[in-house]
């Protein structure tokens, strides 16, 4: 408060006794009280106001986090069924999806259903095709995520976010993809070490092992009809 609505005070109060308080001193301090009265208003309502921004900023983040993670899943499942991996994969009792290689090998060799073998070899071609080029498929996977959520713009933070997800989807399905064709290689593997006769006169160790390794990755390759991803 300032001198003069001090002094006003006083006089209202009978404090000061040298002089009485006049009509303008209380109209002073009451435009003193008045103006204290709407700073705090003023505050109060801005406080109001930036905790009600905060909060509907936090709302369309957490709503923008959901539709993001259900675009972020269902492509995933398109690139897997792009790959073939759910024609070959089944259900496990954990929940994870699990490939048995034993139920395609029979006779030393790869014995896959027509359907099961156009799924492989189709989806082998396209996923080594896209992996060639991580970083155009992280973007393309980005066009189709932001597309599926149907969200028009997305913050920073949240771009910074959805990259790191999708690179670590990429992987995922990668590892997937990999994971079906060298465990067909492995199980091909057993079977050629029972029959390492057909490497002629190979004595040592590695070099025997590794014959055995390239020639199972060759039948793969063979049904596949295309390259197995590194």
């Amino acid at each position: 408060m300032t001198d003069v609505g001090k002094k006003a005070l006083k006089k209202l109060l009978g404090e000061d006794k040298s002089s009485r308080a006049t009509t303008d001193d209380l109209q002073g301090l009451l435009l003193q009280i008045v103006f204290a009265l709407l700073m705090i208003f003023i505050i109060a309502y801005f406080i109001f106001v930036t905790e009600t921004k905060k909060t509907e900023e936090a709302q369309v983040l957490d709503l923008n986090r959901q539709k993001l993670v259900l675009a972020l899943e269902k492509t995933v499942e398109n690139r897997r069924v792009r790959y073939g991996l759910n024609a070959l994969m089944v259900q496990g009792t954990d929940g994870r999806r699990v490939f048995d290689a034993d139920a395609h090998i029979s006779d030393g060799r790869i014995n896959l259903t027509p359907a099961a073998k156009t799924a492989f070899s189709n989806g082998s071609q396209a996923a080594f095709a896209d992996y060639s080029d991580v970083s155009k498929l992280k973007e393309d996977w980005y066009d189709e995520v932001v597309k599926i959520s149907e969200i028009e713009s997305l913050s920073d933070s949240e771009v910074e976010w959805l990259k790191n997800e999708i690179a670590e989807r990429v992987e995922t399905v990668r590892l997937d993809a990999r994971g079906v064709q060298r465990s067909l290689a492995a199980r091909l593997q057993s079977v050629l070490v029972e029959n390492s006769g057909q490497f002629g006169s190979i004595e040592d160790a590695n070099a025997l092992a590794e014959a055995i390794k390239l020639k199972s990755l060759e039948m793969v390759e063979e049904v596949l009809d295309a390259e197995v991803l590194p």
